[in-house]
């Protein structure tokens, strides 16, 4: 599958002091290294994997958080 040429903006959130400084997005044997806290222009399949998993982070912490609650 090849890359679309459409590419879009993103905006990867600064990490914490000792997180990597960088998102590194692997998608169909092409990698990209994107710096934290600043806007990159990345192909807009690039774009929807960051998308998919920020929803699947904020997935794993919602259960994370309930199962919490049903411990305590």
């Amino acid at each position: 599958m090849k890359m679309s040429e459409k590419r879009v903006e993103v905006s990867v959130p600064r990490g914490a002091e000792r997180e990597d400084p960088n998102l590194f997005v692997g998608i169909n044997g092409m990698s990209y290294l994107l710096p934290k806290g600043k806007k990159s222009s990345v192909p807009a399949e690039v774009a929807q994997e960051i998308a998919r998993s920020e929803r699947a982070r904020d997935a794993l912490d919602a259960t994370m958080d309930s199962l919490q609650r049903a411990k305590a």
